[in-house]
């Protein structure tokens, strides 16, 4: 799997049509340290791969995907009216938190006192 995702990483700097420098810079390593992390040596931790999507424009599901579902990623930033999915996706996500919230509110107001029926 990890030989997987280090293709992956290459094949999508490629179509970047970046250098293994030119993302080193962004990573604030060494190209010879990039190298690595595309070559074998060097292992990848969560948070070097998730800044590396960041670099190469892809979720990072994108390394663990095979090539059919992977390409669907792709259309993270194709329009959809103002907004392209990437930014429905975010909204979407707020969205659901925002509702989470209320309902926690709601949760914690007290419960009004009942009415006496008039006789």
């Amino acid at each position: 799997m990890i030989d997987y995702i280090r293709n992956q990483i290459k094949k999508r700097r490629v179509e970047k049509r970046l250098t293994q420098s030119d993302v080193a810079i962004d990573l604030g390593i060494t190209a010879g340290a990039y190298s690595k992390i595309e070559s074998g040596p060097t292992e990848i931790s969560v948070k070097k791969l998730a800044a590396i999507a960041t670099i190469l424009e892809v979720n990072i599901t994108y390394f663990f995907q095979e090539q059919n579902s992977a390409n669907r990623l792709e259309d993270l930033n194709k329009p959809y009216g103002f907004a392209t999915k990437s930014d429905i996706e975010q909204l979407i996500s707020i969205i659901n938190k925002m509702k989470q919230e209320i309902a926690s509110l709601k949760k914690s107001l007290p419960t009004p006192p009942k009415k006496k029926k008039k006789q």
